[in-house]
């Protein structure tokens, strides 16, 4: 074979070995991870110590893909289409007749020994049944919250005992809550007017005239509606509001302090928890990856950092105590371990009359602002 020929042989050859390079490396340690969720969870420094950890353990340049929830009505779609890996639905959507994750597979089950951070999760939390089926779970949560009784301390020297405050007539314009919290505003108002838990949600039982008239005068009489989060703006100056608790330290800031308050009724409640698509049902190491997502979602510096003092809110995992501040602890009623069971509420899942029948009672009700 002449030099020449063989010259362009090895070329030849050496251009293949770097493609068949490129693309080997490529396929094996380059992955990419979809993310639907709130931006709160998932912050740009959480997000390359998440790279950061993979790149370490598993040797993978991991790219991720996320795009971020403005309603949660969007997450089943994106779901149902494939479009995402890792989804972060609140508690009354797994099992939503309108989306049956786990009844039809949407979701997939979680290898817990590969989140074993899940053991620290708040007793009453793990394995609950909006996430679960037979021994497998779903779903683990990652913050908790009310939709509560905030008010302001300046103002009001004794913390409210009941939401039929905001039914008292010296109070009227001096209150706001969220508009588009339809369900919620109607849970409280249900709860004020002596319904139990259990019927807060029931359109039949809450279809009446006095109720009607109730829910009317809570939309007539107050003096804002913000939308979808409330902003230390919104309740700056105003004795009391409905509120995601988000806001109370900007306001302190302004030099106000408010707290969230215990009415008699109970307060309703959220848990937002992370998911894993059926998109990675064939891609094992990707899915292990994943599960190191929830697992640090579980940790207590995330815990600490992103939930507590980052958001502001509730914490699920009973490990950070010594972490915590006493006001913090208090705020967080991490020092009562039976709170949680005897005080909150946790939304009702809704069934299709129902959700119909609440959207008609809201509209009802808004006509009376105009």
């Amino acid at each position: 074979m002449k030099k020449g020929q063989m010259t362009i042989q090895c070329t030849f050859l050496l251009v293949l070995v770097m493609i068949f390079s490129m693309f080997y490396a490529a396929s094996v340690s380059a992955e990419t991870l979809r993310i639907f969720s709130y931006e709160v969870y998932a912050s740009a420094e959480f997000q390359q110590k998440f790279i950061k950890l993979v790149k370490e353990k598993y040797d993978i340049d991991l790219k991720l893909d996320i795009k971020y929830i403005n309603e949660p009505d969007e997450i089943f779609p994106m779901l149902r289409d494939g479009k995402a890996d890792i989804i972060t639905p609140s508690h009354n959507l797994p099992k939503d007749e309108r989306y049956q994750l786990i009844k039809h597979k949407l979701a997939l089950p979680l290898n817990l020994e590969n989140i074993p951070n899940y053991k620290n999760v708040d007793p009453g939390l793990q394995k609950a049944d909006y996430c679960s089926k037979g021994d497998k779970v779903y779903a683990v949560p990652v913050a908790r919250g009310p939709y509560g009784l905030a008010y302001n301390t300046t103002i009001l020297k004794k913390a409210p005992e009941s939401w039929n405050i905001f039914w008292e007539p010296q109070f009227k314009d001096k209150y706001s809550l969220g508009e588009y919290q339809y369900e919620e505003n109607i849970f409280n108002a249900a709860l004020a007017m002596g319904f139990s838990p259990k019927d807060m949600s029931n359109y039949k039982k809450l279809n009446t005239p006095e109720f009607q008239k109730k829910l009317a005068y809570l939309v007539a009489n107050a003096h804002g509606m913000w939308k979808i989060q409330d902003t230390p703006k919104d309740l700056k100056g105003l004795p009391f509001a409905m509120s995601w608790g988000d806001s109370l330290g900007g306001l302190k800031e302004m030099g106000e302090i408010w707290k969230m308050a215990e009415p008699k009724e109970g307060t309703t409640f959220w848990v937002d928890n992370v998911m894993i698509g059926y998109t990675l049902e064939n891609k094992p190491k990707l899915k292990q990856i994943a599960e190191e997502w929830l697992n640090i979602v579980l940790s207590d510096e995330y815990q600490l950092n992103v939930v507590t003092r980052g958001i502001g809110t509730i914490p699920v995992i009973t490990t950070i105590m010594e972490h915590l501040t006493p006001d913090e602890i208090e705020r967080c009623h991490l020092d009562d371990p039976t709170y949680f069971t005897d005080n909150s509420i946790l939304w009702p899942t809704l069934g299709k009359t129902d959700r119909k029948g609440l959207k008609r009672l809201w509209k009802k009700a808004m006509k009376s602002r105009k």
